[in-house]
């Protein structure tokens, strides 16, 4: 009997003219599972309707709504790990986003090695259970 190997879950919420669309085309090359929603407000909707994401990107500042509203709502959700994205490096932020609760902050443009290195130590070190096998298929 054969397997189908199931892929890591992502949810990216933020605007289509972010930087989300190339991190979106990494994450796929990666092999896994995105989909996308622009508003936090329509986080709780999506994991409703979809299975609840792994590990949640967002941008900066996603339309109507902040990174820091997309750490609280995740806490509600299971606490996936949080990761900003950016356009740019911005230290600043990245201390504040960590310090709001964020696991990490990623800035274009998105190597497939380092995205690979992020989301599997947020999913090693998150609250939920997530096969090991199935973070072996993230390595790039």
């Amino acid at each position: 009997m054969t397997g189908c190997k199931r892929a890591i879950t992502a949810l990216l919420v933020g605007k289509q003219n972010s930087c989300l669309p190339k991190l979106k085309e990494c994450l796929d090359g990666l092999g896994m599972r995105t989909s996308c929603v622009e508003r936090p407000s329509e986080v709780s909707a999506h994991v409703v309707q979809f299975e609840p994401p792994e590990v949640i990107f967002t941008a900066v500042e996603p339309a109507d709504g902040t990174w820091s509203e997309v750490v609280d709502l995740a806490r509600g959700l299971g606490d996936p790990p949080v990761i900003v994205a950016s356009r740019v490096v911005d230290v600043k932020l990245y201390l504040d986003t960590l310090d709001g609760g964020a696991f990490d902050f990623v800035a274009a443009p998105f190597n497939p090695r380092d995205l690979s290195y992020v989301v599997n130590s947020a999913l090693s070190r998150s609250h939920s259970p997530v096969d090991a096998e199935l973070l072996a298929g993230v390595v790039a």
